[in-house]
């Protein structure tokens, strides 16, 4: 094990060596002791306004973790955070933290290093596999029935608290597998599946149904799961990628890159691994600058065994690339290569139609565009010429479109949901959250998402829409920390 320089907290932030996990899909980032996660949390100073949790998008209780994680008590800091995050162990691990989320704000970051907050979460949450605790408490049966569609991070998210409220849920997912692009797109490297299925089973053992295998808008419509439940909440996330419309771009060995994930980890990677669908070859390039481009460079590169070259290829900067920095530091001791200011103008194909080289514009950053950052620009008169034998094309995706189509709900930008700010769709008891609303995001802005629109769902439910209470509100200011810490605060409900 190699032991890698501080990125957060007292400890070495350990990952294992990287000329043994190219060839491998085990996970890359290595826990903490016990001893080292107490004297962590340890260091928290427990601020009295905890920038920290007004940070995460589920406003996870970051502070009450630390205070409990310090005494070693991981009992109650388990349940302390899975109030109001039930994937407690995927957001720990694929939450980038340092990203303008909860280590960002951490307070000891201007005087040192901030808090290993998602190490902290991460360790809680592997204790409790280890430690299985009962499933949060349910409300008393109100007698009403809600759909989800998607059982994805927002649908997931959404249909555990409609169950704590007491409702009926049940999701319809399109997939063999629960879990939506946390379970297909993202690798093994950086979130072990057994983590994921084991905190879905907990929202199973709540009494939350998952009906596999039913697309919603084929199998099943729309206005049936209307006529059979009380309200729908569709949840169905992003799936129609953006398309590269230069020439070539249809010539065997351009593959589009969310696709190659999903086939790769749909049935599981040990699956895929005795039946491959793609024959990389040895000349690999991947145009985009996000985490799913960082995900098919080095799945590409497990998948070769090591053996291929691997580039990515990215129109802006390395400092413009909105990719987690420490992905990019994990890619680059891996031996991923990188061309930046460069873009696919066309690609060239052998004579039996397969993609043989790329021809790059060489660009330039012009003005700022519309998102603030500078536009960039083919610079005449240099192209250049990558040989590759596979291209992958990761260059985003938008809401995914296939039910709003088929059920004529109003749409937004790029085919979206369009929604009020109740989540109320144009179909009366049907409402929508998550990336389907606003194209693709992190895994824990989703379950944000997904916990606004079923709490707008209870609302509606229980005739309560006049009287809507923030979640900052009912649980760090009704439900006071020094309250709950003092035992007068009942955190195992949320309130009625």
């Amino acid at each position: 094990m190699k032991v890698e320089p501080n990125r957060v907290g007292q400890f070495p932030f350990r990952k294992a060596d990287p000329e043994e996990r190219k060839h491998n899909f085990s996970e890359v980032q290595q826990p903490y002791t016990e001893q080292e996660v107490m004297q962590e949390a340890d260091r928290c100073l427990l601020c009295g306004t905890p920038v920290c949790i007004d940070a995460c998008p589920v406003l996870l209780d970051v502070r009450g973790m630390n205070e409990a994680v310090a005494r070693g008590d991981f009992k109650t800091a388990y349940e302390r955070i899975r109030e109001t995050n039930p994937l407690l162990g995927v957001t720990g691990r694929c939450c980038p933290q340092l990203q303008g989320l909860c280590e960002d704000a951490c307070v000891l970051k201007w005087s040192g290093q901030p808090i290993g907050i998602g190490l902290i979460q991460r360790y809680v949450a592997d204790w409790e596999r280890k430690n299985k605790q009962p499933p949060p408490e349910i409300g008393k049966d109100t007698g009403k029935k809600v759909a989800i569609v998607g059982a994805g991070p927002a649908g997931v998210a959404g249909a555990d608290l409609l169950k704590r409220y007491g409702h009926d849920v049940i999701i319809y997912e399109s997939l063999s597998v629960p879990g939506g692009t946390a379970w297909y797109g993202i690798p093994d490297y950086h979130l072990p599946k057994d983590v994921l299925l084991h905190e879905i089973e907990q929202v199973k053992e709540m009494g939350v149904e998952i009906k596999t295998g039913i697309i919603v808008g084929k199998d099943i419509s729309l206005s049936h799961l209307l006529d059979e439940n009380d309200a729908v909440l569709i949840t169905t996330g992003s799936k129609d990628t953006q398309r590269l419309d230069v020439p070539g771009s249809d010539l065997q060995g351009v593959i589009n890159g969310y696709e190659f994930l999903e086939n790769v980890f749909v049935n599981g990677v040990d699956s895929y691994l005795k039946n491959q669908k793609y024959k990389l070859g040895k000349d690999v390039v991947v145009v985009g600058g996000g985490d799913t481009a960082l995900d098919c460079a080095r799945t590409a590169l497990r998948l070769t065994n090591g053996q291929g070259s691997v580039t990515i290829a990215y129109r802006r900067t390395e400092q413009d690339m909105p990719a987690d920095p420490i992905m990019i530091e994990e890619a680059k001791e891996e031996g991923v290569k990188f061309r930046f200011l460069a873009q696919p103008k066309s690609f060239e194909g052998d004579a039996a139609n397969h993609l043989s080289a790329a021809v790059m514009d060489t660009m330039q950053l012009g003005a700022p565009d519309q998102s603030g950052r500078r536009h960039p620009e083919p610079a005449p008169g240099k192209e250049f010429k990558m040989q590759c034998s596979t291209v992958l094309l990761a260059i985003g995706r938008g809401p995914d479109s296939f039910l709003q189509k088929r059920a004529g709900l109003k749409m937004g930008k790029h085919d979206s949901i369009s929604i009020n700010d109740r989540y109320q769709t144009s179909i009366k008891g049907v409402f929508a959250s998550g990336d389907v609303t606003s194209g693709e995001t992190l895994v824990v802005k989703a379950m944000e998402s997904g916990r606004e629109g079923a709490q707008r769902v209870h609302e509606y439910l229980m005739n309560l829409e006049n009287q809507h209470v923030s979640f900052y509100e009912r649980y760090y200011k009704q439900n006071l920390y020094d309250r709950m810490l003092e035992g007068q605060v009942d955190m195992d409900l949320p309130p009625d």
